[in-house]
């Protein structure tokens, strides 16, 4: 089945459980309806699974020795704060690196896509965590072009809680992360999925807190044999799915259980369903660090052609770049 067509099957999954759960958990003229209940069990930590996850580990990785610059965009009201990025960013400058950061700003909101192309074509790599505002047409041309060109780039979200937080917003209606992701990431052959996944079996700290295993030999996947994630969101593309989680995992909107893409690649572009397994909490948790480390080291060891994605007519005309400000630094 191809993307556009998985994509239409979430967007009726999505309408179809918004219905159904929806009415749940509503106050209504006749009182609150009944919240779904969780065995208290299911908040221990498995008495198999828990001790054998291992937190001695540091994320490291072999490149070509080649400074490159990664770019993060935090302009599309991403979801995301310096510090979660933090051993991320720490391991890209420790190895040489720049990292800049691709923030809102007055030529940005003029001209989105004029300011995303000319921060790209001086990069080698792009990082995306959690868009809160969708991307444009013209800006999710300029990611295929950068991408199509040798950029490498790096999508990860997993799934919101609809401002309820904790178990009762999981519970009570996530809302849809394709729907911000859908314009850039469907070019390139990735499609996000709504709800989130957990395993009522075997799990690391909770039935949220699961395990993925690799399901293919790749260098993204070299020396991990399972990594932590969060309630992650599914990704599925008509490339490689290089990260399942085990048999017996549930999905929370379709209540279908089975093994579910967590990590995939199309081209020069890889997808994960749960950005948090990068923060300085969760990056060392089981084989975690090693999984970090071979995405740096793909981020990072693309060769991108210069000069793309080209200039927009708008930029061409407005002269967006002579008068924009760089990319900010991270903080130290």
């Amino acid at each position: 089945m191809s993307v556009r067509s998985r994509l239409v099957v979430f967007a009726t999954v999505v309408f179809v459980t918004v219905a159904s759960v929806g009415a749940a958990g509503l106050v209504t003229n006749q009182g609150m309806t009944a919240q779904p209940t969780v065995d208290q069990q299911q908040f221990q930590p498995s008495a198999i699974d828990a001790p054998t996850v291992d937190r001695s580990g540091t994320i490291s990785y072999d490149d070509d020795g080649e400074s490159k610059t990664i770019v993060i965009d935090v302009a599309h009201s991403n979801d995301v704060a310096e510090e979660d990025l933090e051993p991320v960013v720490s391991a890209l400058t420790a190895n040489g690196h720049s990292v800049q950061y691709l923030e809102a700003s007055d030529e940005f909101d003029r001209d989105p896509a004029a300011r995303l192309n000319e921060t790209l074509r001086g990069a080698d790599a792009l990082i995306v965590v959690e868009p809160g505002t969708r991307y444009t047409a013209e800006e999710a041309a300029g990611v295929s072009a950068f991408a199509d060109a040798g950029g490498r780039v790096l999508f990860a979200a997993g799934p919101d809680s609809g401002g309820l937080g904790g178990l009762l917003g999981l519970l009570g209606g996530t809302q849809p992360t394709g729907d911000e992701f859908a314009a850039v990431t469907s070019p390139v052959g990735i499609a996000y999925d709504t709800g989130y996944l957990y395993n009522m079996e075997e799990y690391a700290n909770n039935f949220q807190s699961i395990y993925a295993t690799p399901s293919t030999d790749s260098a993204l996947t070299d020396g991990v044999d399972r990594v932590v994630f969060d309630g992650p969101t599914p990704v599925v593309t008509d490339g490689q799915t290089l990260l399942t989680t085990l048999e017996g995992t549930e999905h929370s909107e379709t209540r279908e259980t089975g093994a579910y893409g967590v990590l995939a690649r199309s081209g020069n572009v890889i997808a994960v369903g749960d950005p948090g397994f990068m923060s300085s909490t969760n990056y060392n948790r089981a084989d975690n660090d090693v999984l970090i480390g071979n995405i740096l080291k793909f981020l990072v060891t693309g060769e991108k052609v210069s000069g793309v994605p080209e200039e927009t007519s708008a930029e061409r005309d407005t002269g967006v770049k002579a008068k924009s400000s760089p990319p900010r630094m991270p903080s130290t």
